[in-house]
């Protein structure tokens, strides 16, 4: 149970392990004003973070394609837990994509 700290409308501007001056009125972590505070505070920038990951996943897939179509790099270089990785996710996307009509056959997405 936290030791929350309240500004002067009443609304908690701070979380505390321990009792302080202005952080003495203790509630239980499920308290609607707790958690108020942390999807307002605390949790918005976590779950902001957690929702970029499938994006950020893309991303680093299409980079790691660039990176191969460049020579820069080559597909047998990487271990082979991210080659099966990568190759899984690509038939997947590509069977997707022609399940959907989204592209014709032998274009590359």
């Amino acid at each position: 149970m936290p030791y929350v700290v309240r500004d002067e409308e009443g609304r908690i501007t701070g979380l505390l392990a321990q009792p302080a001056e202005g952080g003495e009125e203790l509630l239980p972590k499920d308290h609607p004003d707790v958690i108020a505070f942390l999807d307002g505070g605390i949790a918005q920038p976590q779950a902001s973070l957690a929702a970029s990951d499938s994006g950020m996943a893309r991303v680093t897939e299409d980079l790691i394609d660039l990176l191969i179509a460049n020579n820069l790099i080559n597909f047998t270089e990487l271990p082979a837990e991210a080659q099966r990785k990568l190759l899984t996710r690509r038939s997947m996307r590509t069977g997707d994509a022609l399940n959907l009509g989204l592209v014709g056959r032998g274009e590359v997405i």
